[in-house]
């Protein structure tokens, strides 16, 4: 309960509920322009310097200063690097957690500190685990904190921007304009804080001369961000309630950390379901030629752990050292049927968000002059329902065929746009979200890997009804499976049937969404004809 209270009082203080409550008092109390401008320049600032302060409160960290937790030759490297670089020592922590990871934290390079887990130093070489606190110090020496906490601030000064001249009638025009910049400057912080892990691993590369060990980290660290040296998995089939409970813990806790990680859950799942680590060249090839991971990293912190390890052969050739993940250097994007698909994917999409705006806010059109067509509305609904059928049809389809985790994990053309029909046999390890009671999500175990079983329905509570009721009775079961292999930031198989031998289950998504789609298209053409 103190580690849940402690995280909530996180994202309380650092996402914005302050602020928003904060700024709406001062928009509706009539306060100066100016003080409307200062007040997320100041609650950044604020944030900025208590930051640290909370991070140290709510991560039970075990700092160093003793000399003794952390292994000599990690220490002695930490000491020579940072002599070399003219930089003060940071203070090192450990957290006490199977899940690897490491981050650093401060607000200047003279009061930063390196956080590492017990699971990172556990997994990882000496020599990979220099890299990864290279890593970290490389952050610190590009001042980081700083960089990230001023490009945090462009986002909301443009919506406050927005919020200021919003009320102006004759200024509704830059409002409008500020909205729209606010959204994309989102997107265009996340590039830059994935451009900052790459200057990162570059520096590791280039301060250790090794590139292989941070490749080799990245791609441990993904595996045990999942698994965490596969104890929770042997819980799952022991059924053992206390082991459960701890590897839960380190679920909650590692995504807590991941956040400031050097590598992020999402951006290296993929590597986490391979067999082992020698097929990781082959599984990630999905991430260097399918336009997809594109567009899925768009909205990712880190960058996809298959770019960055290729990043780091190029540094390896220009030192003339051989890599020990071998990757085409200068892959091509095989764009294939990815324009048609987008379009498939977005058309039902912006129809929605199209007849939504209008609904929402007729005054935005009216201010442009913007005179809708008498039948836009219902019209909408028409087509927003067809091509919602197009798009069920097309992410459904196939016949279900037998496969292994191990084929599908190496196709480099599925996405979530175009599956696999596939039906795969195995054993069941636990819930796809580690100590959630109400998960209805499955990991499935073949002779070949381990994958992800996503449970999805479109009938309000169903997949918490199934989290709760069933999906327990599967763990620990030899099952078949029948669904459609997907993959997004990380492979799964949707499922459409699950059998144990004794019981059945089936799901409906996609039933549910034709007749919802036929319910809409229904509902537009009667509105067209009043």
């Amino acid at each position: 309960m103190k580690f849940i209270i402690r995280s909530l009082l996180l994202l309380f203080l650092l996402y914005g509920v302050v602020f928003a409550v904060g700024d709406a008092y001062l928009v509706h109390s009539g306060a100066p322009i100016w003080l409307e401008i200062a007040f997320p320049i100041v609650w950044v600032g604020l944030q900025y310097l208590i930051a640290p302060k909370i991070i140290e409160w709510i991560l039970d960290i075990c700092w160093d200063d003793e000399g003794v937790l952390l292994p000599a030759r990690n220490r002695e490297f930490i000491e020579k690097l940072c002599q070399e670089r003219g930089l003060k020592i940071p203070r090192i922590g450990i957290i006490q957690s199977g899940t690897p990871n490491a981050f650093s934290f401060g607000r200047i390079r003279s009061d930063a500190r390196v956080v590492v887990t017990s699971g990172l130093l556990e997994i990882l070489t000496v020599e990979e685990a220099n890299a990864v606190l290279a890593h970290e110090i490389g952050h610190i020496e590009h001042w980081d904190f700083a960089v990230m906490t001023l490009a945090g601030l462009a986002p909301m000064l443009l919506y406050q921007l927005y919020v200021i001249t919003e009320k102006i009638s004759n200024f509704r025009a830059l409002a409008y304009t500020a909205y729209v910049s606010y959204l994309i400057s989102q997107f265009i912080v996340l590039m830059l804080n994935r451009t900052r892990e790459y200057f990162a691993d570059h520096y590791a590369a280039e301060v250790t001369h090794a590139p292989n060990e941070i490749s080799s980290a990245l791609i441990k660290i993904a595996y045990g961000m999942v698994r965490a040296d596969g104890e929770y998995r042997k819980a799952i089939e022991l059924k053992d309630t206390e082991q459960k409970s701890y590897w839960g813990r380190e679920h909650r806790l590692g995504g807590t950390i991941a956040v400031m990680g050097i590598s992020h859950l999402n951006s290296g799942m993929s590597l986490a379901l391979g067999a082992n680590p020698a097929e990781a060249a082959a599984v990630m090839r999905w991430d260097l030629v399918n336009p997809w991971a594109r567009f899925y990293e768009l909205n990712s912190t880190h960058p996809l752990t298959a770019l960055r390890v290729r990043e780091l052969n190029k540094q390896n050739y220009s030192m003339q050292q051989t890599s020990t993940y071998e990757l085409p250097a200068e892959q091509k994007i095989r764009w294939g049927l990815f324009p048609l698909e987008l379009v498939i994917w977005a058309t039902p999409l912006i129809c929605i968000g199209t007849f939504l705006s209008i609904v929402w806010f007729p005054a935005a059109f009216k201010y442009f002059g913007i005179t809708k067509p008498r039948h836009l509305l219902p019209l909408l609904m028409i087509v927003g329902g067809i091509t919602w059928l197009l798009r069920v049809a097309y992410r459904y389809r196939g016949k279900f065929t037998d496969s292994t985790i191990g084929m599908l994990l190496e196709d480099t053309e599925v996405s979530q746009m175009r599956p696999r029909a596939v039906r795969l046999k195995g054993k069941i390890l636990g819930r796809g979200n580690p100590g959630a009671f109400w998960s209805p999500d499955l990991v499935l175990r073949d002779d070949t890997g381990i994958m992800f079983l996503l449970y999805r329905q479109s009938i309000p509570f169903a997949r918490f009804l199934f989290g709760v009721s069933e999906a327990e009775g599967y763990t620990g079961q030899e099952v078949v499976v029948e669904g459609w292999f997907r993959r997004g930031m990380a492979p799964y198989v949707e499922m459409s049937k699950i059998t144990d031998g004794y019981n059945q289950h089936r799901m409906y998504a996609r039933w549910i969404q034709i007749l919802l789609a036929l319910a809409v298209i229904a509902g537009g053409w009667y509105w067209l004809q009043l």
